[in-house]
């Protein structure tokens, strides 16, 4: 019968009691319930948080096998799952299967080029929506800002844009960015980031994010980011910071004793002017500012290396913020060491996968969008009670949720999962563990391969490499 059908459409309609359905409609179709599907489980997990309207409707994004819904939120769980793209194209085949659907076919090369059509501007309004919707309530707020590296695949594009260190030969190494982020230090949400080559400035990186901070916020930073423009361009706005003080500025003899550990001093502007200040404002401020420098003892079970800190500030009135403030807030800064881990090691965004600069950024964004979703579950569980969840116990259960709550055709089934997920991350807390060191050592034993300092087509293999011994090529005779 379904060879004589498209000859006889009339008999189409005695067969199954309808019209035939052009291909385009049945794909339209298709589209639309596997969109509705992902949209459904996003709303159920995570509620407003994800802009979903905003890929519903995009100018330029037919309805293809892979819909824009479904392409990102397939990304997305790519990430979570720190999955390779088979890893996406067969949770898309599973989601076909399980509601009786025709099944996609197992190539990646749709999904590939799907993801591609993305908008990175897309990828950004959600990211930005998902931060006003968990950072709204709070204000004023509490910043800390760090840079990290990452490493991606060894592409001409890639290299073009973020090259290698120049300590590498040419072909041995990888492309390396330098990025700086932006985090909210009470909920530990990525506000901005900022990216370059890996020759880059952290400090310069750091001025585009500038942008986020308000009058009346607090930045904390380590040493590489304090330097004078940047303390006296942040009081100007009306916004306080909280830095290390750089070893190699040495203490003023003539400060004022504010307290016990506590001075004022007074820094002078340097006399060398940076290529990103123009002649007229740097001609415009002044001399000199007054910076307060507090000396802080670290408490031993705390873990930190060094036993005293020299902090600089841009509050100057103690009767405003003491020194013991000053301090537990810099140690406190010690999170966004734990913010980065968390994105790069259980994640796994320290080697991004993708080839080309564009998807790289949209990688990136996809990353710090999955790690911010994680922390909302993460918030939602200290309103329960929990005060130092598990970023690693959150993505294991999460993973495991997914697809249960996708096969649920109840609402209220859901509603109970999502229930159970956010109380289960809340009972899984990290321990707090007082003089605990893990020092910087591997403990296994690499494999004994050759490292590949030359070009791989140049690349000789030494065979039975564990048996090997260096042949000498000349006798040296022995000297009387």
């Amino acid at each position: 019968m379904t060879c004589i059908t498209p000859m006889f459409p009339g008999w189409h309609r005695k067969l199954y009691g309808r019209r035939p359905l052009r291909p385009g409609v049945a794909m339209q179709r298709k589209a639309a319930n596997l969109s509705s599907l992902c949209l459904r489980q996003a709303k159920d997990l995570f509620g407003d948080l994800l802009a979903t309207g905003l890929l519903e409707k995009v100018p330029g994004f037919r309805n293809r096998p892979f819909p824009l819904p479904v392409v990102f939120w397939t990304f997305l769980c790519q990430v979570l799952a720190s999955g390779s793209c088979r890893h996406g194209v067969t949770s898309v085949q599973a989601l076909l299967c399980q509601h009786g659907k025709a099944i996609c076919s197992p190539s990646t090369a749709a999904y590939c080029k799907a993801r591609v059509r993305i908008p990175i501007r897309l990828i950004i309004r959600i990211h930005r929506h998902l931060v006003a919707a968990m950072c709204h309530h709070r204000s004023p707020r509490t910043f800390v800002v760090d840079g990290t590296t990452l490493s991606m695949p060894d592409t001409p594009a890639n290299q073009a844009v973020w090259p290698q260190s120049r300590s590498q030969k040419e072909g041995c190494g990888f492309p390396i960015m330098r990025l700086v982020g932006l985090f909210d230090l009470a909920t530990g949400v990525w506000i901005g980031a900022a990216t370059g080559p890996f020759r880059s400035s952290e400090r310069n990186l750091c001025r585009k994010l500038w942008k986020h901070v308000r009058a009346g916020d607090t930045i904390v930073a380590d040493s590489g980011f304090c330097c004078w423009f940047t303390l006296y361009l942040f009081s100007q706005k009306g916004v306080k910071v909280i830095m290390r003080n750089n070893a190699i500025r040495k203490p003023d003899p003539r400060a004022a004793t504010l307290g016990r550990g506590d001075r004022l001093e007074r820094w002078r502007k340097p006399n060398i002017r940076p290529k990103w200040i123009s002649p007229r404002d740097y001609a415009s401020m002044p001399d000199s500012i007054a910076v307060r420098v507090v000396t802080v003892t670290v408490d031993p079970g705390s873990g930190f290396r060094t036993a005293e800190l020299q902090i600089a500030c841009t509050v100057l009135d103690p009767s405003k913020m003491s020194a013991l403030d000053i301090g537990a807030i810099y140690q406190s800064r010690w999170k966004v060491e734990l913010f980065i881990d968390d994105l790069k090691t259980t994640l796994g965004m320290a080697v991004l996968r993708t080839l080309s600069p564009a998807m790289v950024r949209r990688e990136l964004y996809v990353h710090i969008i999955a790690y911010n979703l994680l922390r909302a579950l993460m918030m939602h569980g200290k309103a329960s009670g929990s005060e130092g969840a598990s970023f690693k116990g959150t993505i294991d259960r999460l993973n495991q949720w997914l697809p249960v709550v996708l096969s649920s055709s109840s609402p209220t089934v859901r509603r109970r999962l999502v229930t159970d997920l956010v109380e289960l991350v809340a009972e899984d807390q990290v321990p707090n563990r007082p003089f605990r060191r893990e020092p910087r050592a591997v403990k296994r034993l690499p494999k004994p391969h050759q490292l590949l300092n030359v070009p791989r087509h140049q690349m000789i293999e030494i065979s039975h490499r564990s048996r090997y011994k260096k042949a000498t090529d000349e006798i040296i005779p022995n000297h009387p």
